[in-house]
């Protein structure tokens, strides 16, 4: 079937569908004679079960590990069960907060008040949504500030050598993937699995992107 059939017969829309089949979780195949994919029961059931782990916030690694790299549910359910008990305990301690705040009749000045009961509640082992920053996380957690600490990481990035070496190298690798997607989408229409479509989109955007970092490199064509 079309894969507006099977978006209806697994209750999706026709996007969720190519979102999961760009993540690599469902692989129908497409008819000898047409660039249309065929979509059959196996990817069907496969695609309410996707629904069906998605209703319980399982991440799409994890669906991965149970489509195809055949884990065993039964731990992926527990690990899954534990994140979600972990959630449930932010989320009441913030329903509590809220509250409490509500019923005192919250006010600019009470903002400390209410940050000293956190850590308070904190420091009794009551959990709430981290706001720690993800780089901060990552920092503390692999100990490396201790050994480069911030300061040293501002003050290089203060050098201007150094801020436009790693500018120049960020926009590279996006120069990069796309060039890389534009071969890969070749190859694929040559191999009969691609579009055309899709090869003209990348080179379009290929063509933009290497125009800029031309530009940043002072490549400029003149009249």
């Amino acid at each position: 079937m079309k894969i507006s059939e099977a978006a209806v017969a697994a209750g999706l829309d026709v996007s969720s569908v190519r979102f999961y089949e760009r993540k690599g979780l469902i692989n129908p195949d497409r008819g000898e004679d047409s660039n249309y994919r065929d979509y059959t029961s196996e990817d069907i059931e496969r695609l309410k079960k996707i629904v069906l782990f998605r209703k319980i916030d399982m991440s799409i690694e994890d669906i991965k590990k149970v489509l195809l790299e055949n884990q065993d549910i039964t731990e992926v359910l527990e690990s899954q069960m534990e994140k979600l008990q972990q959630d449930k305990l932010q989320i009441d301690s913030s329903i509590q907060l809220c509250q409490k705040m509500m019923d005192e009749g919250y006010t600019d000045s009470d903002t400390e008040r209410y940050i000293s009961y956190v850590y308070e509640a904190e420091s009794q082992g009551q959990k709430f949504p981290d706001i720690m920053p993800v780089l901060d996380q990552i920092s503390q957690n692999s100990g490396m500030e201790k050994v480069i600490g911030y300061p040293i990481f501002l003050k290089l990035m203060a050098n201007t050598f150094s801020r436009r070496l790693l500018s120049v190298g960020i926009f590279l690798v996006m120069v990069i993937f796309p060039l890389t997607e534009l071969v890969i989408s070749i190859f694929k229409f040559l191999s009969g699995n691609g579009r055309l479509i899709v090869i003209v989109l990348w080179c379009v955007y290929s063509f933009l992107l290497i125009s800029i970092f031309g530009k940043m490199l002072g490549i400029t064509s003149k009249a």
